[in-house]
């Protein structure tokens, strides 16, 4: 039984891009969502080095003015809009503009970061660790009856502006996402799935 149940939480997860901007999240739910983080699989190269943020209030506000006044927001948008496999029309523009001006208006923003490392294969693992974790984060919310979406920063400058609204060391910490959490006020329809993608290997 825990095996389908299991299975459907994740076929019904949503990557939501409208939310309730008026409507908190009680903190026994956003507690179970960090928790959901921090069990996510660690990377042996910085095992107990990353951390998850909370943005609420004056703070989630701030955080989203640094990436909404960037132009790169904008560019990557349009880019979006562009090139998006489900066809363009005047509905979807207006909802990649609405979602540019204020990153879709969650209450509540969960700002990931790892440490940075020069090393190109032990960063590839630091990162790894911390998508994992947005997922474990986007299932519990997903359990606990709310909605949730991954920003991420194409802009060098956004990254710095945001490590230092934390008051963390920007030459040490790499933000990797912000994951928005709240209640969604739109119900999109999943993506069709390819089950040709999927390769098994059989030994003779």
């Amino acid at each position: 039984m825990l095996a389908q149940q299991t299975l459907q939480l994740i076929k019904t997860r949503r990557t939501c891009r409208s939310f309730d901007k008026f409507t908190d999240i009680s903190e026994k739910k956003l507690n179970n969502i960090l928790e959901a983080a921090i069990w996510a699989p660690l990377s042996i190269y910085q095992l107990q080095e990353r951390k998850f943020i909370v943005l609420k209030g004056q703070a989630r506000e701030k955080a989203a003015t640094v990436i909404v006044d960037d132009p790169t927001i904008l560019k990557y948008m349009r880019y979006m809009y562009d090139h998006q496999p489900w066809g363009r029309d005047e509905a979807w523009e207006n909802k990649a503009i609405e979602f540019a001006a204020d990153l879709g208006a969650a209450p509540v923003m969960v700002l990931a970061l790892t440490q940075k490392n020069a090393n190109r294969h032990k960063m590839e693992h630091n990162l790894a660790t911390m998508w994992c974790a947005a997922q474990n984060m986007m299932l519990q919310s997903h359990a606990e009856g709310l909605d949730s979406g991954v920003v991420t920063f194409a802009s060098e400058k956004v990254k710095k502006q945001l490590v230092e609204l934390t008051g963390l060391n920007a030459e040490k910490w790499e933000p990797v996402y912000i994951l928005n959490v709240g209640e969604s006020r739109e119900d999109p329809p999943p993506m069709e799935r390819h089950r040709e993608n999927v390769i098994i290997v059989k030994e003779k």
